[in-house]
Formats: structure tokens, sequence, C-alpha cells
């Protein structure tokens, strides 16, 4: 519990909002967002320990890969939230049309 940081708690709270709203509204866009900027909040700051030969404990660093990786997941998140914006205001454009 102690390698966990306030932006891994809140990137493993955002993933849980996901899971249950892709359950309870079955909206996928929705719960794509929620999940893919939680676990892209999870993988860009989760450190892991690991034991030297001489027996001290450290943090290892996050690898660069894990890191892009994470990026690509927050950025993803943002454009699938401007989609999701774009798709309610056509829908709500189309619903006053008639």
């Amino acid at each position: 519990m102690k390698n966990l940081s306030i932006r891994v708690i809140i990137g493993i709270l955002f993933s849980a909002i996901g899971m249950v709203s892709l359950f309870v509204t079955r909206e996928a866009l929705t719960a794509a967002i929620w999940l893919s900027f939680g676990n892209g909040l999870i993988l860009s700051d989760l450190r892991f320990k690991q034991v030297d030969e001489n027996g001290n404990v450290y943090s290892k660093p996050v690898p660069k890969m894990r890191l892009y990786t994470a990026i690509f997941l927050i950025v993803l998140a943002v454009l699938l939230l401007g989609l999701q914006i774009f798709l309610d205001m056509q829908s709500a454009g189309a619903g006053a049309a008639h």
C-alpha cells in the first residue's frame, strides 16, 4: 500500500467508475473514457520495489514504454471525450429539429 500514490488511487477509482458505468448504463464510449483515463493514471505512476545486492529496497523507475502507453491512454481519453461531446451535440440538434 506504500507504493500507491494519489494518482494511482484516483486511477483505480476512475477505472472502477468506468467498469460500473459499462455494466449499468451499457454505454461503451462513456466507459472507455473513464477506463482509458484511469488506466493511464495507473500506468504513469505505479512503481514497484526491488531489493539490490546489498539488501537495500529501492523503487524501480517507470519504464519509458509504460510511460508512453500511459500518455497515449490519457490523450485517447481526451479525444474520446471530444467525440462524446460531438455526438451529444449532434443528437441534441437532431432532437430540436423535430
